[in-house]
C-alpha cells in the first residue's frame, strides 16, 4: 500500500531544496516513515513550502500512486498550512484517510479533531499506532471504512459528527527498540545532507518550564517520560551516519537537557570519547545542557563535566538562558535555578576547555518588562557567549505560559490557530505587554546583537546578525532573498564560492546553534 507523508516549512532554502542542512530533519515523522517502511509499506515524502505547487507534486502522486493514507505533522504554527493542504486533498480525493500527528494534535486535541478536517489525530507517541492504522486501512474496502480502536488515536466519525477517543498507551520505555531513522528519504530536499545531522539521544525532560511543551506532553500517558537511548545504540547510529555520509564532520546530539541525568550523560560522553579515539577523523558534537545552582556549587563536579565534554569533542553547548531576569526565570518560566553570576562563570570555565556556549534567549514573555529584557542584555553582554539563538515568545497551545497569556487577555486561542498570527514563528511579536509593546519587542529582536556584542565582535559581524534577524521577522522577504540568491548563483561561474559569500551575509535556515 502506498502512503504519503507531508512535512511543511514556512521559510525555506529554495523550492528544490527547502531544507538547508541535515539538522533540520524532524524526528517525529521520520520515525513514522521508517516504521511504515519496515512493515512493508511504500512511503513517499513531501516537503511543502508556501510556494510549492501541490498540483504538480502531491496531487500528481495521489493521481498516479493512489495512496490510501496520508500522514501529516504540525506544531501550532504549522497547523493552518497543513489544514489547508488536507482540505484541498479532500476536495481532490475524498477516499484518502488523513491523519495528523505532532505537538499540535497532542496539545490541542479537542479543537483539532472536532474541525473534521482529519479522519484521525495521534495523541502522544505514534510509531505503533500508525503502523496498526495502516494495516487496518490496507485490509478494508472503500465501502467498509470502519477502523477498529487503536491506542493513542482519536477518530472523527464524519457521518455522525462524533469524536471517538481511544486509550493511551504508556510511554515507550526502551528507546533502543526504535529503528534508526531513514535519512536518505530526506536527501532530495536538503541542500547539504551531509552537514551537521542531528541524532536523537532521548525523549522527554524532567523540568516543568512553562513555555515548553514537555510538561504538557508528559501528562498524556503513564510511565517514565524522560528516557535515554543506550550509548551502544547511539554509537550504532553515528556509524550509520558516517557510512552513508562520508563528509560528515559534526553531529548535533538532540536531547532536551544533557546533564539532567548525570549517569546517563557521562556514559554517553565516555562512549563518544572512545568512538573518536578509534577514528582518524574526530567528529565534533554539539548538545543542550541543563545548568543548575546545585551543579555550579560544586567546582570539582563542574570541571568533571567539562572534562568529559572536551574528551568527547563536544564543541558547542546550548544553554537556555531564556531571560536574564532571575525573577522571570523563577516566577514566570519555572526554569531550573541558577544565578546570572553562576552562568557567567560557567561560560568562562567552558572557554578554558575550548567549548563554545550558545544562549537560547526569549523575549516578549507574559509578565516581562523592559527592565527584565535589559537584564537579559546585561547578562549576555557579561557572559559573551559564542552566539545566541534569539526568539520572540510564541504561546504554544496546551502549555502553561500560553494558558497564562490567554487568561491575562493578551491573546485569544483562535488567534493561535490562524495563519496571520502563526507567521514568522519566534520572529514576530504577537503580544502587546505593558511598557513593552509588540513594536518595541520586534525592534529589540533586531538590535539585540548590537546591544550584546558591539565592542566585542567586529562591526560587520554585528550588522550581519542584525540583518539576519530582520529577515527572519519577514519570512516572505527571507524566502525571496534566497530565490534571488539562486538566480545570482546561476549567473556566476564559481557557484559554490559565490553561494557561500551570499549565505554568510543573509544566513541559512540552520539555527545559530550550528555555527
Amino acid at each position: 500500500m502506498n502512503i504519503g507523508c507531508i512535512y511543511t516549512v514556512e521559510t525555506y532554502h529554495s523550492l528544490a531544496k527547502p531544507l538547508s542542512a541535515a539538522t533540520e530533519i524532524p524526528f517525529g515523522i521520520s520515525f513514522i516513515i521508517t516504521v511504515l517502511e519496515q512493515n512493508g509499506f511504500d512511503v513517499e515524502l513531501f516537503v511543502i513550502t508556501p510556494d510549492t505547487d501541490v498540483s504538480e507534486t502531491l496531487f500528481k502522486y495521489i493521481e498516479n500512486k493512489k495512496p490510501k493514507l496520508l500522514c501529516y505533522t504540525a506544531v501550532s504554527t504549522q497547523f493552518s498550512s497543513v489544514k489547508e493542504i488536507a482540505i484541498n486533498v479532500r476536495k481532490f480525493n475524498q477516499n484518502i484517510f488523513q491523519i495528523l500527528g505532532g505537538h499540535h494534535a497532542s496539545l490541542d486535541s479537542e479543537k483539532t479533531i472536532s474541525e473534521g478536517v482529519f479522519d484521525a489525530i495521534c495523541v502522544g507517541e505514534g510509531e505503533n499506532a500508525v503502523v496498526e492504522l495502516a494495516r487496518n486501512i490496507e485490509n478494508l474496502s472503500q465501502s467498509d471504512f470502519s477502523i477498529k480502536p487503536i491506542n493513542n488515536l482519536w477518530f472523527y466519525d464524519s457521518n455522525n459528527k462524533k469524536i471517538i477517543k481511544n486509550q493511551q498507551s504508556s510511554f515507550r520505555q526502551d528507546l533502543n527498540e526504535l529503528p534508526l531513522i531513514n535519512r536518505t528519504i530526506w536527501d532530495q530536499f536538503i541542500y547539504r545532507p551531509d552537514d551537521y545531522p542531528a541524532l536523537l539521544l532521548g525523549r522527554g525532560c524532567p523540568f516543568k518550564c512553562t513555555y515548553c511543551s514537555n510538561h504538557a506532553m508528559a501528562k498524556l500517558s503513564d510511565g517514565k517520560y524522560t528516557r535515554f537511548r543506550s550509548p551502544e545504540n547511539i554509537i550504532n547510529e553515528i556509524e550509520y551516519i558516517q557510512d552513508n555520509y562520508k563528509n560528515v564532520e559534526r553531529i548535533y546530539l538532540e536531547v532536551e537537557t544533557f546533564g539532567a541525568n548525570k549517569k546517563a550523560s557521562f556514559q554517553i560522553f565516555d562512549a563518544l570519547c572512545d568512538y573518536n579515539k578509534k577514528h582518524e577523523k574526530r567528529i565534533k558534537f554539539g548538545a543542550n545542557l541543563a545548568l543548575t545552582s546545585n551543579f555550579m556549587s560544586n567546582e570539582e563536579r563542574c570541571h568533571e563535566l567539562l572534562e568529559k565534554c572536551k574528551n568527547a569533542n563536544l564543541k558547542i553547548i546550548n544553554i537556555g538562558l531564556e531571560s536574564g531576569s532571575e525573577r522571570m526565570r523563577k516566577d514566570i518560566l519555572l526554569r531550573p535555578h541558577y544565578t546570572n553570576d553562576e552562568l557567567v562563570r560557567f561560560c568562562k570555565l567552558s572557554r578554558q576547555y575550548d567549548i563554545n556556549v550558545v544562549f537560547f534567549v526569549l523575549m516578549g514573555l507574559p509578565g516581562e518588562t523592559l527592565k527584565d529584557y535589559f537584564e537579559t542584555v546585561k547578562t549576555a553582554r557579561r557572559a559573551q557567549p559564542h552566539n545566541c539563538y534569539v526568539s520572540i515568545f510564541y504561546p504554544y497551545l496546551g502549555t502553561d505560559l500560553a494558558d497564562n497569556a490567554i487568561s491575562l487577555g493578551l491573546i485569544h486561542p483562535r488567534n493561535l490557530r490562524e495563519t496571520s498570527t502563526s507567521k514568522s514563528e519566534r520572529a514576530r511579536a504577537i503580544l502587546d505587554l505593558e511598557g513593552f509593546s509588540s513594536r518595541r519587542i520586534r525592534f529589540e529582536y533586531i538590535v539585540f546583537w548590537i546591544r550584546v556584542y558591539l565592542g566585542y565582535w567586529t562591526l560587520s559581524k554585528v550588522l550581519i546578525h542584525s540583518i539576519k534577524s530582520f529577515l527572519r521577522a519577514y519570512p516572505s522577504i527571507y524566502s525571496k532573498v534566497f530565490y534571488l540568491r539562486d538566480i545570482f548563483e546561476k549567473k556566476t561561474d564559481n557557484t559554490i564560492i559565490e553561494r557561500r559569500k551570499f549565505d554568510k551575509v543573509i544566513g541559512t535556515r540552520i539555527d545559530v546553534m550550528t555555527d
